[in-house]
């Protein structure tokens, strides 16, 4: 039987890259609003390569006191954002779309995914990498929202 907390690690790294991946079809759907998508798609990547990275240093209890309890929360989230990158080949989103479900998404998973982020991290400290994420989700849903409203699109 897999160990839990790798399966919520794999579910995190999974969320990470298919946000980059949602980001990353604005960025070709939109070029207008290229620098905004193509800035948030390489960091949810590399949001990815942190979490993978800190495996690989802090070992197999790594994520414990960062991620959240139950591996559900995330695996519905991916399956969400799955589905969505499907039907977006059929049915493309509007720009105005795009931003609302990508402010939705920075304002969500920071909470969902590293709940304990807000405990000062040590040097060396595991919870330095949640932290370093959770500053980014911070920072995207402003960047997204200050986007949005120098462009004339409501958040509602």
């Amino acid at each position: 039987m897999s160990n839990p907390l790798e399966t919520l690690l794999d579910e995190a790294i999974r969320h990470e890259h298919n946000v980059s991946l949602l980001y990353f079809e604005f960025f070709q759907a939109f070029p207008e609003d290229a620098d905004l998508w193509w800035t948030l798609s390489v960091e949810e990547n590399g949001h990815a390569g942190l979490l993978e990275a800190g495996r690989k240093l802090f070992g197999s209890e790594y994520g414990e006191e960062i991620l959240p309890a139950r591996v559900e929360y995330l695996t519905e989230a991916n399956r969400t954002l799955e589905k969505l990158l499907d039907e977006m080949r059929d049915q493309p989103l509007s720009r105005e779309a795009a931003c609302r479900i990508a402010l939705e998404i920075e304002r969500t998973t920071d909470g969902m995914i590293f709940e304990n982020a807000l405990q000062p991290a040590q040097d060396g400290d595991a919870s330095a990498i949640s932290e370093r994420i959770h500053r980014d989700d911070l920072r995207h849903a402003a960047m997204i929202r200050t986007y949005m409203k120098e462009h004339g699109i409501s958040e509602t």
